[in-house]
């Protein structure tokens, strides 16, 4: 006999699957579907876990989603808009195991794009700098310090000036405003005396700074300064000046006061000697003379300045003139002797 059952089948076990929405930008809401088939005779509590690649300040971890006997359920994550600029990442939704249903091994886990809205940093500028072309000294040596890219408002960089050689550079630390064309110029300036010396250079070195960073290939440079002095003649002789004195009146109305030239050695050409008359405590009357030359013959080693005193009928104390060699062709000066001091006696 056959015995017929009269109960219902128990209800199939809902298998829970999860979908994404479209993708987002960061501030907007990440949606999700979560879906139970067959859908439930009630109500059913579905246990996802929420992640995030990135850091879009989505609400993170466990929580439960209500599926209704409709079948399926929506789920919001919200993210939020920040100024912080970082690579595109995304919000996912993973179903985990629960009771009274199972998961969907297809579909247990979905993901919806978030794109980040903030603009890049500007790109830190890197300082070079490069060389202008050999100068002589006296002139300026020019250097161009450039920013790559230029930068959104002018930066202030700093910059060290050495020399090698002395060529009268200002060196040590300075500051130099790069505009926002991207470069700018900076001179040195070099002086131009008259000392004998080895070509040198002037260099620029670029020190680390705030809002910039400094090229490992280009962070320093140098001009060429050429020294344009003749070297000192090897072996003349050399001349120096004596005091002299005389009384006023001592030969006549003008009296020769001779200053003595001495050279250190003959020599087989003339030598010219140029010299300078400086008053002293004279007055311009009291004698004739300014600036000459004297000349010391070839073969000899001596020769005379002779300034004429006037005799004049003032009363007035002992005077002092001075002579100064300034210059001497075919000879050196005396460092040392290069001025001597006419001593003039009153005679009233």
């Amino acid at each position: 006999v056959a015995v017929s059952d009269d109960d219902d089948p128990p209800p199939a076990t809902p298998v829970v699957s999860v979908t994404a929405g479209s993708g987002v930008t960061e501030g907007a809401n990440a949606q999700f579907t979560v879906t139970a088939d067959p859908a439930p005779s009630a109500p059913l509590q579905v246990s996802v876990s929420v992640s995030q690649s990135g850091d879009f300040g989505a609400t993170t971890g466990s929580r439960t989603v209500t599926v209704g006997t409709g079948g399926t359920a929506t789920l919001t994550v919200a993210t939020t808009d920040d100024d912080a600029d970082e690579a595109d990442g995304s919000v996912t939704v993973t179903v985990a195991n629960g009771s009274g249903y199972t998961v969907s091994s297809a579909a247990g886990s979905a993901s919806v794009a978030v794109s980040d809205d903030d603009d890049p940093p500007p790109a830190v500028p890197e300082i070079s700098v490069t060389a202008g072309s050999g100068i002589t000294e006296g002139g300026d040596a020019s250097f161009t310090v450039t920013a790559d890219p230029a930068p959104s408002a002018p930066l202030q960089v700093g910059v060290t000036v050495a020399q090698s050689g002395d060529y009268g550079a200002t060196t040590g630390s300075r500051t130099v405003t790069v505009p926002t064309s991207g470069s700018a110029t900076v001179a040195v300036s070099t002086t131009d005396d008259d000392a004998d010396e080895p070509d040198g250079s002037v260099s620029v070195a670029v020190n680390s700074g705030d809002g910039y960073t400094v090229s490992t290939t280009q962070n320093s440079a140098s001009v060429v300064v050429a020294d344009d002095d003749d070297p000192p003649l090897a072996d003349l002789p050399v001349v120096s000046v004596s005091d002299a004195s005389v009384a006023e009146g001592e030969l006549g109305l003008l009296s020769p006061l001779e200053f003595r030239l001495t050279l250190s050695e003959p020599s087989d050409q003339d030598i010219t000697v140029r010299y300078r008359v400086h008053l002293g405590t004279t007055s311009p009357s009291d004698h004739y003379g300014g600036s000459g030359r004297a000349t010391i013959w070839a073969g000899r080693t001596h020769a005379a300045i002779v300034v004429l005193v006037v005799d004049d009928t003032r009363r007035e104390p002992e005077e002092a003139l001075e002579i100064e060699l300034t210059g001497a062709d075919g000879a050196a000066i005396d460092a040392d002797n290069n001025t001597a001091t006419g001593t003039i006696t009153d005679n009233d």
